[in-house]
């Protein structure tokens, strides 16, 4: 009888399932952002931006865009630089 119900625990929290830890949002991969731009929030680090696309660095990266549009981050205002 208890083991049925640590089978019927684990099963109706998700827990007998081998499902990988979900990713650290700083460590995510970015596939690309589109060219009026993306928030991400929590922050992702630089090296999950795509090369080219445009974002504010400030040591992790909140925004992003394909397009430099008017070269300033809407969140904060900094100056946006181009990933090479």
């Amino acid at each position: 009888m208890l083991a049925r119900l640590v089978v019927l625990a684990l099963v109706a929290c998700g827990g007998g399932t081998s499902q990988p830890a979900a990713e650290h949002a700083g460590h995510a991969h970015v596939e690309s952002v589109p060219p009026e731009g993306k928030r991400f929030d929590p922050p992702v680090e630089k090296d999950a931006i795509p090369s080219g696309a445009w974002m504010c660095d400030m040591g992790t990266v909140h925004w992003a865009a394909s397009e430099k549009n008017d070269g300033k981050c809407p969140i904060c205002g900094m100056d946006l630089l181009q990933k090479k």
